[in-house]
């Protein structure tokens, strides 16, 4: 249920207990305790409620613990599975882009010198911040917009942090990339392959 959440939706408890393959008193039951300690919120709304996870911070914590869960599998075993090949190449990590296109965007981004400084704080720089413009995305300069989250099925870095959360809704819009109804795995469309390798190359 909580690598469900990593994707930043709202869901109730009913989907998470199917995505999970348990009951749906076993479900809420564990819901309730993720709210009470402070990992999961939940909104009413009308009949249902709905679960997301606390914050930014949980879903760090809990890629975190897949990096070290990950660790334990032989390389040769981990991505035979089409789900997780799925997974590897493109997935949202708390509403940003993760998986090997996340990665390899936060490596353009630095070689191209969008971006300067490190994985704790990046920083845009004047021709970034255009390009940026040139996507659409409007930035709001009072408060941090770039920082590193470590990939846990690639062990470097792709962006976290409100500018990420920007990029990937924009890229959705435009359908480069699209949602999958039961997965944080992201469909890259034709269209969406030629343009991400337009803006990286």
């Amino acid at each position: 249920m909580l690598s469900r959440l990593l994707d930043g939706r709202f869901y109730t408890a009913t989907e998470l207990a199917q995505h999970a393959g348990v009951a749906a008193p076993t479900a809420s039951q564990h819901l309730k305790l993720l709210v009470d300690e402070g990992l999961a919120r939940v909104r009413a709304q009308g009949r249902h409620r709905y679960y997301m996870l606390a914050d930014g911070n949980v879903a760090h914590a809990l890629e975190a613990l897949l990096r070290v869960a990950d660790g334990a599998l032989p390389e040769t075993t981990r991505w035979k599975a089409p789900s997780m090949r799925g997974l590897r190449q493109a997935r949202s990590c708390y509403g940003h882009l993760a998986g090997v296109m996340g990665v390899d965007l936060c490596n353009c981004f630095v070689e191209k010198g969008w971006v300067e400084g490190d994985a704790q704080d990046y920083a845009l720089t004047a021709e970034g911040a255009a390009r940026m413009r040139d996507l659409g995305i409007v930035l709001d300069s009072g408060q941090r917009q770039l920082y590193g989250c470590v990939d846990w099925s690639e062990r470097r870095d792709h962006f976290a942090g409100p500018l990420a959360v920007a990029l990937l809704d924009n890229f959705i819009k435009r359908d480069w990339l699209r949602r999958s109804a039961d997965s944080r795995a992201l469909e890259v469309s034709a269209q969406g392959r030629k343009a991400l390798a337009d803006l990286m190359a």
